[in-house]
């Protein structure tokens, strides 16, 4: 029992600490001077619909829910496993993503593709007047390495190229995410970390103006009930370009078959001030459902919003012999 104290204490410890530089001691609740100052922003959209449902939270996610988007879930999918969302947001934006993980020479590897399409856009000239249209949209390609350190504890990497284009326009960009996942000695309670877009833009759309990537760095829990058929969920996400932010979330297993998703994210300071919210969390809510078959697996998601349009989330897993 000392040996797993000690043991996470020596993970979490460098991880609090690494939050506290990262934050560099700016008051949490205060805006951001980075506030809109990124670029390749559909990096900071989750595509998985169960982890979306259940208040966006993903620092402590394993397994299928977590295969692409925690750096270290892929370190354990011996058998391959095929996963594809797809994501209707806001104003016809298409969001979606399609990748496949198993384990080859000892090593756990995934490989992914995203894509994001705008849709059309109307060509105007100065005076106003259509003189056409053109399109828009973003592509991104990742490899993920991941390892099972020891029996509780794993680690992962995922290296990305990704390319923007708005009509002539284009930009490129390499990034690099990484994650830790750890069993603590606590019957049903996990924590995990993910450092995100770490990286560079390689090109921008204008040599006037060097794009940022919107780096963001994510700590959390997972707590399995252990006399009820609940999962709770809670993250802390510290982003370059905006407020921190706190999530939580509850999943409800009905015979490992079916499983019901909640959860619930503050607002940044500006969108306290926008919409004049009494408490932090009025108004960002998630909701959402999935079912088990054997080897198949389907989640959904649905993330209202009262000011734009709402979010819907579909992913399907299938694991391969």
């Amino acid at each position: 029992m000392k040996r797993h104290i000690r043991t996470f204490a020596r993970i979490t410890v460098p991880v609090l600490l690494g939050v506290f530089l990262y934050t560099g001691g700016v008051n949490a609740r205060s805006i951001n001077d980075s506030l809109g100052t990124s670029g390749f922003s559909w990096l900071k959209s989750i595509s998985d619909a169960e982890i979306s449902a259940a208040g966006e939270c993903l620092a402590a996610r394993d397994t299928r829910a977590g295969l692409f988007v925690h750096p270290a879930a892929v370190a354990g999918s011996d058998d391959g496993t095929f996963k594809m969302s797809y994501i209707s947001h806001y104003v016809d934006t298409q969001y979606g993503s399609i990748g496949y993980a198993r384990k080859l020479r000892g090593r756990y590897w995934g490989f992914r593709m995203n894509y994001v399409n705008y849709g059309e856009f109307v060509r105007t000239n100065k005076a106003g007047e259509k003189t056409g249209s053109f399109d828009a949209g973003d592509m991104g390609f990742t490899v993920n390495l991941g390892q099972r350190l020891r029996e509780d504890l794993k680690v992962g990497a995922m290296a990305s190229f990704m390319t923007s284009k708005i009509d002539d326009f284009s930009a490129q960009a390499v990034s690099l995410d990484l994650g830790m996942l750890y069993d603590t000695p606590f019957e049903g309670l996990s924590v995990g970390a993910v450092l995100m877009n770490l990286g560079t833009v390689t090109k921008s759309y204008s040599t006037a103006y060097k794009d940022r990537l919107p780096v963001l760095l994510t700590v959390g829990a997972r707590k399995k009930l252990s006399h009820a058929p609940f999962t709770l969920y809670s993250d802390v996400t510290f982003p370059r370009d905006n407020d921190m932010v706190y999530a939580f979330g509850i999943e409800m297993s009905i015979r490992d078959i079916m499983f019901l998703y909640a959860g619930t994210k503050s607002r940044s300071v500006a969108d306290l001030n926008t919409f004049k919210s009494e408490t932090d969390f009025s108004g960002i809510t998630t909701f959402g459902f999935g079912i088990a078959l054997n080897r198949y697996r389907f989640n959904y998601a649905y993330l209202p919003d009262d000011a734009l349009e709402d979010i819907h989330k579909v992913t399907v897993g299938i694991k391969l012999p």
